[in-house]
């Protein structure tokens, strides 16, 4: 049987000049979407102006928190709807991106399930608006992907889901917009980038597409990264880092992530710790259980070894080393290597391992994992990870 592929990307303008396309545009009414702090720099009405010297009416929401919830979701949909949107704007990390994605489907199909959402459904959207992303960290890619990620009101367990209506029509990259990241989040945010870039080389669904996208990302992260840590005024490592993160974005958006996303969703739902941090933290621990049952996996890792300049024939090693130079990495820019290090003491741990496990064994993006896993290795490897301990099973 044929199979046919898309690879979905939105058309991306960069540089310290990329507002400018909202110039050439059409409409007549955007809502801008973002979340409070972001508005209090006066990113979202740099936007609003540029707009209204256009004639444009615009409005602003800022309702947008961390890990958006479905309700908040349906607050901004409405927004939208009053509003009469012809253009979602949003501006802000992943979280913002994620819930003006969201809150756009509910808007122009308000009876769709958001937990129901798969791939394959036809949604129609553009009927009534289109979406310009500008983020303002360097890390989620959500600019660049067809995917949102969701949590639950009443239990907080996140849920991700993909549709190829999701991807965004405008991307705008602007490093001035990214230059207010404080160092953790620089930190957190670079970690979730190179975990998209190095997941999406290895998922099930990877292909040559994807792949030339990870291979630059990951030589970029490792290069600008620390720079962009440790001068937060390096307006070139951010303009780098924000082109890194979008190419990962590109990369697992037409790959999907694996296991890292799924033990770090469960983090963020049950422990309430930052995503980036989560699925970062996760990586190593991934990379050395993964290489050790899948010679074609083993093989993928060292090819992204190699990129650093690490190489060698066996190629379960240079796994093993690539998955130590993700930690030297970490302790550069100060990201947690284990739960000790993130502040999550172990009666915290213990209390909530059983309900980790669980939203790890519910999560979609371990069925793009390389290796097949069990509830016994995921209770496992979280273990491990409390303890910083090195994979060895």
């Amino acid at each position: 049987m044929k199979l046919v592929w898309w690879f979905s990307v939105p058309k991306i303008v960069f540089g310290d000049d990329a507002l400018s396309e909202l110039e050439i545009i059409q409409g007549e009414r955007a809502i801008i979407i973002t979340d409070k702090v972001v508005n209090g720099l006066g990113l979202a009405d740099t936007v609003s102006n540029k707009l209204c010297e256009r004639q444009w009416s615009t409005a602003i929401w800022d309702g947008a928190i961390p890990d958006p919830k479905v309700s908040t979701v349906k607050e901004a949909a409405e927004a939208m709807k009053q509003f009469g949107a012809d253009w979602i704007i949003a501006i802000g990390g992943g979280s913002v991106i994620d819930t003006a994605k969201a809150a756009w489907v509910l808007y122009e199909k308000p009876d769709v399930q958001l937990d129901a959402l798969t791939p394959f459904d036809i949604l129609g959207l553009r009927a009534k608006a289109k979406l310009v992303c500008i983020p303002t960290t360097a890390g989620t890619g959500s600019e660049a992907t067809k995917a949102i990620v969701i949590r639950d009101d009443e239990t907080g367990r996140k849920f991700a889901t993909i549709n190829p209506e999701l991807t965004p029509d405008l991307a705008l990259l602007d490093p001035t917009f990214v230059v207010g990241l404080p160092k953790d989040f620089t930190a957190y945010t670079g970690m979730d980038a190179l975990t998209h870039t190095i997941e999406g080389y290895i998922s099930v669904w990877k292909n040559d597409f994807s792949d030339g996208c990870s291979l630059q990302a990951v030589k970029m992260i490792f290069n600008w990264l620390p720079k962009s840590v440790e001068d937060l005024s390096d307006l070139e490592a951010r303009e780098k880092m924000l082109v890194a993160a979008c190419l990962a974005g590109m990369s697992f958006g037409n790959s999907q992530a694996a296991l890292a996303h799924s033990l770090g969703h469960s983090m963020g739902s049950v422990l309430r710790l930052h995503h980036g941090l989560s699925v970062g933290m996760a990586l190593p621990y991934t990379i050395e259980f993964n290489c050790r049952d899948n010679e074609d996996c083993a093989s993928q890792y060292a090819e992204l070894a190699g990129i650093i300049g690490i190489t060698g024939k066996d190629h379960v090693k240079v796994s093993m080393k690539l998955a130590e130079a993700v930690r030297d990495l970490m302790g550069k820019i100060g990201s947690p290597r284990s739960f000790a290090e993130a502040g999550v003491t172990r009666d915290i741990f213990d209390e909530g391992l059983e309900r980790l496990v669980e939203f790890a064994m519910m999560d979609s993006s371990l069925t793009m994992n390389p290796r097949n896993t069990d509830s016994h290795e995921i209770r496992k490897m979280y273990e491990y990870m409390f303890e910083g301990k090195v994979i060895d099973f």
